[in-house]
């Protein structure tokens, strides 16, 4: 048996026959089906099994191994996007957008940064496409994981994203499109 996993498809190989399969909603984010087979990926190995509506379906192999496992490989993963906003104005050249890749698994302490990208915005206009490369072997499959975008201008934030955009585990995809939203200033003191 052959298994490949790359981003959101399986491709496994068994007795002659290919089983190309796309990631399916799951509480672990390991389970892959074309509709007739499934693939539960479990760690570094997994089984497959007929593809039934109560999950009993019949075991086709189980006690697999990845032949490399996942975080094996040095090859950095990546997530891409693009940042954009909806107001109608015109940014300077000299604004920063600043893009996120973060586990947000802990409710109650600060997520932390996996990968960050500073892009000039330059002549660019929105949406700015980015991309952002981690080491595969950071990401735990049981985790949250979800990109955050910022925009500033002369280190002043303008704007910001004001919800999540879940990325890489439990079924969620490689691919965003974030939009950002500006930011609201406290209005100035009254002088008495």
């Amino acid at each position: 048996m052959q298994v490949n996993l790359h981003n959101e498809t399986a491709k496994v190989m068994y007795k002659d026959k290919v089983y190309l399969m796309k990631q399916t909603r799951s509480a672990d984010g390991g389970r892959y089906s074309d509709g007739k087979v499934v693939w539960w990926s479990k760690g570094n190995g997994g089984f497959l099994q007929e593809d039934a509506p109560d999950g009993n379906g019949e075991m086709i192999v189980k006690g697999c191994e990845l032949d490399k496992p996942m975080n094996a490989g040095a090859i950095p993963g990546t997530v891409s996007g693009t940042v954009s906003y909806l107001s109608r104005m015109a940014l300077p050249a000299s604004a920063i957008i600043e893009v996120k890749l973060q586990d947000v698994s802990l409710a109650d302490a600060p997520a932390k940064v996996i990968a960050k990208e500073e892009i000039p915005r330059g002549e660019r206009q929105v949406p700015v496409p980015f991309e952002l490369k981690f080491d595969p072997g950071k990401i735990d499959p049981k985790h949250t994981y979800s990109v955050s975008a910022s925009i500033l201008v002369d280190g002043q934030l303008r704007f910001i994203s004001d919800k999540a955009y879940p990325v890489l585990t439990r079924g969620n995809p490689t691919h965003v499109d974030v939009i950002v939203k500006p930011v609201t200033r406290p209005a100035p003191a009254a002088k008495p």
